[in-house]
Order: C-alpha cells, then structure tokens, then sequence
C-alpha cells in the first residue's frame, strides 16, 4: 500500500489529478493511460459508496494511479469503510471546527496517533500482506504514514480556524474548494475577488508553517500551471465527465468545419 501521490510529492513533483465522477472501472483504466498521477472517487456528489469504490481502487492500484476519495460526510463509518478498501488517501468536505478535525484524525489514524479501528481488510491483503505481515505496532505505523487525511477547506469556519486545522497532528495536507467557499465568503464565483485571494494566501501559509501540502482545484486547463506557480503543491484539474464532454465538443466543432 505504497502512496503513490506522497512518494511524487517527496521527489519534488508536481501532482495533477482530477475527480472521478462517471462511475466505471474502464474509466479509471483509461485514465491511467493519460499521464494523471491521481484521480478522487467522489462519494460526495457522485452515487457511489464503499463497495463500488473498492473496485475502482482495483482498477487505479493496476493503472498505477493513487486512488484518493473524497468522503460523504464526517463520521466513523463513511471514512473507516473507505481506508478499509483501500484507498489511499480522503478529502473530507464540510469542515467547519477544529473540533471536527480531530474527530477526523480519531476515525483515519491508528493509535497512537487516532483512535481507528483495527481489522485485516483489503488495504494489507485482509491480513497477509505488507503490513500485516510485521508487528501491530509497526502495522499501524506504517498505514499512518501511507494514509493522507485532508480536510477541505471551503468554508469561511474552516478558513477562520485554518492555523489550528492545518496543524493538527494526523492532518496531512489541505484541499481548497473553490466554489463552495467563495459561495460561503460571500463572493461566489468571484476567484479573482481581493478577499478570495488573501484567503487562498492564508491557506497556503498555514500549510507551509504547519508543514502540510495544500491541493487546488480548478475547471480551467489554463489554471493549473498557475496554480503551481503561486505555490500550492498539487493541483486537481476538472472531473472526467466535464472533460469528456468537452473534448467531444471540441472534436466534433472540428469535424462540422470541414464536412
């Protein structure tokens, strides 16, 4: 259960991603042929749950791609079930309190660090491999450090209590939501807005002093490389259904001029 996206990030890479919407385990096979180095099967707004994410987990773990999820919702069940197939790492939306956040921390990270709950699944070979294969101790250890818990920072409560959150022990990076928190600040849509980008600057300190990598997201191809250059670490480009859809636009603008 080696991270892929922590293992790039260590080596100074500069991750791409993007969000996993249309629900097949082809689709995750055809994105690993493109270059993506991670994509997040979105158990929030898409339809799916633990069991059909385990097998999109299959099929990203064979396409090396690092298969993340975004959660549900905050509780003990929507992320336990999800690290238990295997993904390896969750971004969890709707954070609001420190509070929560460490609830968070409790329901992802083994003792010492959390309080998750312990069995042999999918993630370690349902008990017969790396790690299972080593002591307890060494077991948990391990599945704390492969496994990245990131909270989404897209609301003006988390945004309040960045500092706290990004430096919570067991809090591995930040996801910013663009949309939901310029909706929450007041300003929707509004990206270029002099209070979005002092918010997305603070963001981004409270990563860096906390020593956690800060991901963006954005609809915009033209946007990625931007966002690297003003210092976030990993960037989630769009989400396969909008690309798709696009690029057979653009195919079919193309094929209409000449016939």
């Amino acid at each position: 259960m080696k991270n892929i996206l922590k293992e790039k990030l260590a080596a100074g890479a500069r991750p791409v991603g993007t969000f996993f919407e249309l629900g097949s385990e082809s689709v995750v096979e055809a994105l690993g042929k493109t270059g993506l180095d991670f994509l997040i099967v979105d158990n929030e707004h898409g339809p799916f749950e633990a069991e059909r994410t385990a097998d999109f987990v299959r099929a990203a773990e064979l396409a090396r791609i690092a298969p993340l999820a975004r959660v549900r919702e905050i509780s003990r069940p929507a992320v336990l079930k999800l690290l238990d197939v295997g993904v390896q790492g969750i971004i969890v939306p709707d954070v609001h309190t420190p509070d929560q956040v460490r609830a968070l921390v409790d329901y992802a990270k083994f003792s010492p660090v959390g309080r998750r709950g312990f069995c042999p699944t999918r993630k370690d070979g349902w008990g017969f491999d790396y790690p299972a294969t080593e002591d307890l101790r060494t077991n948990m250890a391990y599945c704390n450090a492969e496994t990245l818990l990131i909270p989404q920072c897209e609301t003006v409560g988390c945004l309040e209590n960045i500092e706290a959150v990004a430096a919570t022990e067991g809090v591995d990076g930040i996801f910013i939501g663009p949309f939901d928190l310029s909706i929450s600040m007041g300003i929707p849509g509004q990206f270029e807005h002099p209070d979005f980008l002092r918010a997305l600057g603070r963001i981004r300190d409270a990563c860096r002093a906390a020593g956690k990598f800060s991901i963006y997201f954005t609809v915009r191809e033209d946007k990625v490389a931007e966002g690297f250059r003003v210092g976030f670490d990993v960037m989630t480009y769009s989400l396969d259904a909008r690309i798709l859809i696009q690029a057979y636009r653009d195919a079919l603008d193309r094929i209409r001029k000449d016939i």
